[in-house]
């Protein structure tokens, strides 16, 4: 499923009942000889969008430590992050403890997989100083939900045994935004929980470092708010294809996505890596100096908080009273004495955000303190006491809201009130002319209530006659609830990636369309109401990036931009033979094999998007190598990118299975495989992009830039040997564990089918990295 992404709608085929299914949850279990009246059904349906009016707060008692742990084991004072009592006279005992770890495990073969042992010293040392145990009839006074690793991240959360039985649903998930986009050296680590009649979400967040990377770092932090889907677990369909499906849809309807601020609280606690925006020196002096405030002014962390247009807004900070936490010599309280004099900066953070904005003012900070007796890391760890807002029931309140809600039914009648009435400010929406890779233009929609009941509103894409299919369209959120007489704004999205432009396939050069018109029409489906429509119009510009071999290809000696605007065939226009490899290519590769040999962190550095940006549009608008301003890291990113985003791989899909059983076979031959299976053009590519991998990995190269050819067979195994959307499918899974069933440690139902699909899914891994290993050999001696 792409987040975001509304379902197809098939008029024909889905009644209201079936859009609006995950409602029927709400009503009230019922024996089998209890027969509800209708208007008892709506009622109780009813009664779930009048929560905060039956439901008063309690505090939370919390304690949040964050620490970039540089690689290294639990130090001996590892009971001093900790706070098992909120300061103070009373002590009271803390309820709820998250632990957010970074950089556990950055080793070069943490890389290749995201959970490693690294994590179990960490894990075993936080619940003998806590006093946990994962058992949910144990005698500890913690209990431990299931740590969560993504490389070199470790989210550890733990709640006082008493509010167990409080705790109804939890649910983990992962975004990665590291090297290349996709690998975890960076990204997220997300647990949601219910509590009381509460909504809890906790994130561990580790960004891109660096000075001025303000950018990358925001875009980074969108990808992980829009992409931390709570409710992916609970799909069968682990992955959509391209342009969606009615299976899936289906399964949408039941299991609508349920990102972070559909919580009603977010914490986010991380190594966020914002800079102090001063000269070494000059931080170094205010830090000594302890003039903090001073410091802050120039942090970019409390410049987004108060953008309007940042991921960040609606966040509040814990404003730090201390010295900033990075970076310290190790074993010292020096700040870097190296030759990098990295500058003193705030990177180590802790965040919050309530859904009701009235609900911030009772976040109830105790003590924010940075623990400078911990000297193992580079980093400093944060800690913070505080209570945070939950919500639990009311009896007497929820029978007079019920009583309420009776009356109107009994007053109004059931046809008029439970009548959806709703305005849409505007039913056409155009977001200009774009290209791929642009993402992230949006639009807002304003959606008013005019009737006398919570209209539930439900977006979808119509595909008849839209060759996108609208797959370049995302709405968030994508079910809206507004309560009589009240207006919530939607936002839609323009993305054109990969997955929303396979259209282009039959968009060829020299056809004479320099650009090409997608509409696409929105589809609100109101709950008991009338249905409305917005069209959404955008102007496509051609791209080498998005696009298949085949018609990169026919560009010739053309530049894209100009060869899409031309008449004729490639031949007339160009003249010459068909190039065994796109040009666009050549460029990349030869710019890294000039350029790059010996650098170091190649295809793991994030690199900056505006560089990133100006060589795709100078491969798209010139053609002429690559100029020698252009960061060689940048380049190695834009390669992955480029082979990344091929409408079909090098290695076609109909071959993904072939390929792989190669190597099963006792007589398989990959290279013969490659040269006789492939199209030339994609064999070609195979070939040419591993002899500069091959390259690369000379010694005379390797120990500059400390390649390995394991690791570079991971990159390439990802962007030319993919396993194709339609095989991504998961046997039905348990979906949202309770803490019983994770206490337990049996598998939930469905669990062994889904460890089975999950271990298959990795040997796949590991049979396309073997594959493209054997095109990574060592050289011959005379060309060490």
């Amino acid at each position: 499923m792409v987040n975001g992404l509304p379902p197809t709608f098939q008029q024909t085929h889905y009644s209201s009942d079936d859009i609006f299914a995950f409602l029927r949850t709400a009503s009230p279990v019922q024996s089998s000889c209890e027969i509800l009246f209708p208007e008892e059904v709506w009622v109780q349906q009813e009664l779930q969008f009048y929560e905060d009016s039956y439901t008063e707060q309690q505090d939370l008692r919390t304690c949040i430590v964050t620490f970039n742990v540089a690689s290294k084991k639990p130090p001996q004072n590892l009971a001093s992050l900790i706070a098992l009592t909120m300061p103070g006279a009373g002590g009271e005992p803390v309820d709820l403890i998250m632990v957010s770890l970074q950089e556990v495990d950055m080793s070069a073969s943490a890389m290749l997989k995201d959970e490693t042992d690294a994590s179990v010293v960490w894990v075993s040392a936080l619940q003998a100083v806590i006093g946990a145990d994962s058992q949910a009839a144990g005698e500890s006074p913690y209990f431990a939900f299931p740590p969560k690793q993504l490389v070199g991240l470790l989210l550890c959360v733990f709640i006082r045994r008493s509010l167990l039985p409080h705790a109804q649903k939890m649910a983990i998930t992962t975004v990665a935004t590291g090297a290349l986009g996709t690998m975890g050296n960076k990204g997220a680590v997300g647990l949601h929980l219910g509590l009381c009649r509460s909504n809890l979400c906790f994130i561990n967040m580790h960004l891109v470092a660096g000075q001025k990377n303000v950018v990358k770092r925001n875009n980074d932090v969108s990808k992980i708010f829009m992409g931390m889907d709570f409710n992916t677990t609970k799909r069968p369909i682990s992955l959509e294809p391209r342009g969606g499906n009615s299976a899936q849809s289906e399964l949408q309807f039941q299991y609508p996505e349920f990102l972070p601020h559909n919580n009603d609280v977010i914490v986010v606690a991380g190594d966020l890596n914002y800079r102090v925006n001063l000269t070494y020196r000059e931080s170094l002096q205010l830090a000594m100096k302890k003039d903090y405030a001073t410091l802050l002014k120039h942090d970019e962390f409390v410049k987004e908080l108060a953008n309007t247009h940042s991921p960040w807004m609606g966040f509040v900070e814990l404003t730090p009273t201390y010295p900033p936490t990075y970076r310290y010599d190790i074993g010292t309280n020096n700040y870097d004495t190296s030759e990098k004099q990295r500058v003193p900066s705030y990177t180590d953070r802790i965040a919050i955000w309530t859904r009701r904005r009235d609900h911030q003012s009772s976040i109830r900070l105790e003590r924010l303190q940075a623990l400078t007796d911990v000297m193992s890391s580079d980093h400093k760890p944060v800690q913070a006491c505080l209570c945070l807002p939950i919500s639990r029931e009311v009896l007497e309140k929820k029978i007079s809201v019920t009583q309420s809600l009776r009356d109107s039914v009994k007053r109004e009648g059931l046809d008029r009130i439970r009548k959806a009435k709703i305005s849409v400010n505007s039913q056409s929406l155009n977001f200009g002319v774009r290209q791929f890779g642009d993402c992230g233009s949006r639009q807002p929609l304003k959606i008013t209530n005019e009737g006398d009941c919570v209209a539930v509103i439900k977006a979808f894409r119509q595909q008849d006659g839209d060759p996108s299919k609208g797959a370049w369209l995302r709405v968030f959120p994508l079910i809206i609830f507004i309560p009589p007489r009240k207006e919530k704004e939607v936002m839609i999205e323009c993305q054109l990636d990969r997955n929303s432009t396979e259209w282009v396939r039959n968009w060829r050069p020299f056809e004479g369309r320099g650009e090409v018109e997608i509409t696409s029409t929105l589809v609100l489906c109101v709950r008991n109401g009338d249905t409305h429509f917005v069209e959404c119009r955008c102007t496509v510009r051609p791209s080498v990036f998005g696009n298949t071999l085949d018609n990169i290809s026919l560009l010739r000696n053309e530049v894209c931009a100009a060869a899409y605007t031309l008449w004729g065939t490639p031949e007339r226009r160009s003249g010459g033979c068909m190039p065994q490899i796109p040009k666009e290519l050549w460029y990349l590769c030869e710019a890294i094999y000039e350029r790059g040999a010996q650098q170091p962190n190649l295809f793991t550095e994030n690199p900056s998007t505006e560089v990133c940006d100006a060589i795709m549009k100078h491969l798209n608008t010139q053609c002429t190598p690559l100029p020698s301003e252009y960061n060689v890291q940048c380049i190695s990113a834009c390669l992955i990118y480029f082979l990344q985003s091929l409408q079909e791989p090098v290695v076609p899909y109909e071959l993904y299975e072939k390929a792989l059983a190669v190597l099963k076979s006792k007589s398989g031959n990959p290279f013969q495989f490659i040269q006789q299976q492939l199209p030339p053009l994609h064999a070609n590519v195979w070939m040419y992009v591993c002899s500069l991998m091959n390259f690369l990995l000379r010694p005379v190269n390797t120990c500059g830039n400390g390649l390995t050819t394991k690791f570079l067979a991971r990159v390439l195994s990802d962007v030319m040997l993919v396993r194709p959307e339609a095989l991504t499918q998961m046997p039905p899974s348990v979906g949202t564990c309770t803490h019983q069933e994770v206490a337990s440690n049996a598998p939930p139902k469905g669990g062994t089918a889904l460890q089975a699909f999950r271990q298959q899914l990795q040997q796949e891994r590991e049979d396309a990295l073997r594959f493209v290993e054997c095109f990574l050999v060592p050289p011959p001696a005379v060309i060490l």
